[in-house]
């Protein structure tokens, strides 16, 4: 990315000064959700509001009209009606302004001339040297900078090294709100609307170069510049993982997404061979977007499709085979050699060892966790496994300051047992996912061990999917550099 282009897009994402035009007290105004956001998180550069009514906003003097600001300014923020935002981007022309997003709807989303609009308000921008976010966005984030000027609740904003780049917005604070008691999030956040001027594949060149990016998460509902998107696709994805959700692929959600964002959704089976082509991850689910990316952020590569699972009940070892295989992955059955291990280590004739292993029918108190440890430990190095799954621990119910010793044994036992497995993963190189259905407020293990930074997934087919995920994209990186050798 040259250095005039990635100076544009900074403005977004590191400025050094924000001018919130429209700022407000009033509760559930959009110039009160930027300037909450700006101040909640800190915001460590220099915050102007401007409301041609008010001396102050938030306790913060305000000034009248843009020009009246004596400092530079690099990120403005129209929270307008749209009759004003033509004639306001003229004003921060003359102020020197290099970026404005534009959170006020009403344009392409609402009418047919509303491109039109959109296209003068980018040619107006582009003759000034300034660059365009939006109209009809969100805000944007950046974490690890204290910037926070979106509408996202910031008390549930989880920094992480995860960027989201998104034609949709609210949607996607929702996850995030869901995720934070997982302590799961996104570090950089930008919704790019219609995308009158900067658009998804503009983001995605940039944030492919940060450092403080390691998986790129998108949502998306059309590309406007295809030979643009895969041009850069391609370069991106062979440094860092980039994870889809296509929204708008059936005929009602193609409607949907043109009355959202002015998109003309494409069909989802030509949206889903570009990805392929460019091993861009497709989220099968909005909701299983973010555990996703945390699952390629934090775990190691899975380099083939072979799974192993420890469990401590016979039913769900079926029901996870069952979903497992359903996703194109195997659950092979161990070999003789590695079942005789596993029996001279404890397990009793009772129990299987075939895979999965049901640690629940060998009776989970008759093995030490140091010796199931050991059994996960073999499974892993066999070389007959390509990632482990332990699934069923975290008994239900949460527990008082002072427990019963039998109950306070357990959830100890537990706990040990899920945190050493997952320790497992960092030792041996492979994937260990933790499976419980019950979630961290209605399992006490499951709680404590959230809070310490222990993935615990809740559905099977959130398992599966993952794994499979994680194979494919191994497998499509592999065939990349085949072709590029």
């Amino acid at each position: 990315m040259n250095k005039d282009k990635q100076k544009g897009i900074e403005a977004f994402v590191k400025p050094r000064s924000v001018a919130v035009i429209g700022a407000s007290d009033r509760p559930g105004s959009w110039g009160s959700f930027i300037m909450e956001g700006l101040l909640t998180w800190k915001f460590p550069g220099r915050i102007y509001p401007v409301n041609h009514r008010a001396e102050t906003v938030f306790g913060i003097p305000a000034y009248h009209h843009i020009s009246s600001i004596p400092d530079e300014v690099d990120l403005v923020v129209l929270t307008i009606p749209a009759e004003s935002v033509h004639e306001t981007i003229q004003a921060c022309a003359a102020k020197g302004v290099k970026g404005i997003t534009i959170i006020t709807a009403g344009f392409s989303e609402a009418a047919k001339e509303g491109r039109e609009r959109e296209e003068e308000l980018a040619r107006l921008a582009r003759t000034h040297g300034m660059r365009l976010l939006g109209p009809n966005v969100s805000g944007t984030f950046n974490l690890h900078d204290r910037f926070n000027a979106s509408a996202s609740p910031a008390r549930f904003l989880f920094p992480t090294m995860i960027t989201a780049i998104c034609q949709g917005g609210y949607a996607i604070y929702d996850l995030m709100a869901g995720a934070f008691a997982k302590q799961m999030g996104v570090g950089q956040f930008i919704h790019t609307g219609n995308e009158c001027d900067l658009q998804v594949a503009d983001f995605l060149e940039y944030f492919g170069e940060d450092p403080q990016t390691r998986v790129i998460l998108m949502y998306i509902e059309t590309i406007r510049d295809v030979a643009r998107f895969r041009k850069v696709a391609a370069e991106v994805t062979k440094r860092k993982p980039v994870i889809v959700y296509k929204g708008g692929c059936t005929p009602g959600g193609t409607r949907a997404a043109r009355s959202h964002t002015g998109a003309m959704a494409g069909g989802g089976e030509i949206y889903a061979a570009l990805f392929r082509q460019l091993n861009v991850i497709q989220s099968p689910t909005m909701e299983l977007m973010i555990p996703l990316a945390h699952a390629f952020l934090e775990f190691p590569p899975m380099m083939g499709n072979r799974v192993g699972i420890v469990t401590m009940g016979g039913s769900w070892g079926v029901a996870l085979t069952d979903t497992l295989e359903k996703k194109g992955l195997k659950v092979p059955e161990l070999s003789p050699t590695l079942q005789k291990r596993l029996r001279e280590m404890g397990m009793p004739i009772r129990a299987s060892t075939r895979n999965p292993i049901d640690i629940g029918a060998a009776g989970p108190l008759t093995l030490s966790v140091e010796i199931l440890v050991e059994m996960g430990r073999e499974i892993l190095q066999s070389h007959e496994v390509d990632a482990l799954i332990l699934h069923g621990l975290g008994r239900p119910g949460m527990v008082s300051e002072n427990p019963p010793p039998a109950r306070k044994f357990m959830l100890e036992w537990e706990k040990r047992l899920m945190k050493e497995y997952y320790c497992l993963m960092d030792e041996v190189a492979k994937p260990v996912l933790l499976g419980c259905h019950l979630l961290p407020w209605q399992s006490q293990a499951v709680h404590d061990l959230t809070q310490e930074g222990c993935r615990i997934f809740h559905r099977l087919d959130e398992i599966a999917d993952i794994l499979a995920l994680r194979s494919l994209y191994q497998r499509r990186l592999k065939q990349q550099a085949a072709e590029t050798a």
